[in-house]
């Protein structure tokens, strides 16, 4: 087990030595796919589907299962401590820029496929931060045979069977410029416009309070980011704003998008973004909770945040989430994982590739 840990870490230091953020998706450049090769040999088959997306399949025999990870990450931002791309260890923590999410999940199964002489699939991606899920989509269409699939994301190593799906877009509205002194104003500012729009959306959201699904209430609803006219004696001619809402399993997008006003826009003044089902996707007959339980997985409760694994369980697959990580240590300066958590994913990982 030592053995596998210290291989573990060190094809962790590899991974985050790699600069995959995304954007820009250098994925070419960063020397990540020779890395790939030069451990999996002729069990790789990489596909280029454009723009820095690739699916990098490493497969050994006919297993039962696919695991998914990803190996893009987050942009590094401001305010590390560290240089984001070198692994710095204190205690039982470790940083580095993808080392939570999700790269030490990567590393303890390159470890794994590595030691044994086992039946394995693991499909590595590099999109999954860009909010399209090129590599995934394209995957799945094409009919595979695995009866399920694990996509390993941050859960404290702990299955996660439910989470919200995802619904993202750009609302404009146009004004009529003019001098602020006039009347007119209160009606055709596009920014005053917005507004309006903006109550009743919240209203829609507040609505669905009591609306659950397991453990998980009410309908997530942001607006992140606003922009729109010029100063404050020119009437806006126009203004727009960036949402999201992340519905529960139990929600149906379409119905809440008409509920917001959303489905009967068109282009010129709506921008649909990215949309992914929940987990379970609607529709879907498979129990996943059976699925992690034949597994021998321990549970999570729901989750909030997205992942692709709910793209697979659309698709008809049983598709859960499990990894090593906490996702608030996700995304964000300083990036960690605790070192006890890779090693308990090394023995989770290797009961599953059995």
């Amino acid at each position: 087990m030592e053995d596998l840990f210290n291989s573990a870490i060190n094809h962790l230091e590899q991974l985050v030595s790699f600069d995959t953020s995304n954007p820009p998706r250098a994925i070419s450049e960063s020397g990540l796919l020779d890395y790939l090769e030069s451990i999996a040999g002729q069990n790789l088959s990489i596909t280029d589907h454009g723009n820095g997306s690739y699916n990098c399949l490493i497969q050994q025999g006919n297993p039962k299962h696919l695991i998914n990870v990803h190996l893009d990450t987050v942009p590094a931002g401001d305010g590390w401590e560290t240089d984001p791309f070198k692994l710095h260890t204190d205690n039982d923590v470790i940083h580095g820029l993808g080392a939570c999410d999700i790269k030490g999940a990567a590393a303890a199964l390159l470890s794994l496929i590595e030691s044994y002489d086992s039946e394995y699939a693991i499909l590595f991606s590099t999109d999954e931060e860009a909010g399209n899920s090129t590599c995934i989509k394209k995957f799945l269409e094409v009919d595979h045979p695995y009866e399920g699939i694990i996509v390993a994301e941050p859960t404290n190593n702990l299955a996660v069977t439910c989470h919200r799906g995802i619904f993202t877009g750009t609302k404009k509205f146009k004004g009529k410029a003019g001098h602020s002194s006039e009347k007119r104003g209160l009606q055709d500012s596009a920014i005053h416009k917005l507004v309006h729009w903006s109550e009743k959306a919240l209203k829609v959201a507040a609505d669905h309070t009591e609306t659950s699904y397991e453990n998980l209430h009410g309908l997530a609803f942001n607006l992140g980011h606003i922009n729109g006219g010029i100063k404050p004696n020119i009437i806006a001619e126009s203004a727009e704003v960036r949402l999201g809402l992340r519905p529960l399993p139990n929600q149906d997008i379409s119905e809440l998008v008409a509920e917001l006003g959303l489905s009967d826009s068109n282009e010129e003044d709506f921008i649909q973004g990215f949309s992914g089902p929940s987990l379970p996707a609607q529709g879907s007959s498979n129990d996943l909770k059976a699925f992690a339980n034949k597994l021998n997985l321990s549970l999570s409760s729901p989750v909030n945040f997205w992942t692709e694994a709910s793209l697979f369980n659309e698709a008809g697959y049983p598709a859960i989430v499990i990894g090593p990580g906490n996702i608030e240590n996700a995304h964000q300066a300083n990036e960690f994982i605790h070192l006890s958590q890779i090693k308990e994913s090394i023995e989770i990982y290797k009961g599953l590739l059995k």
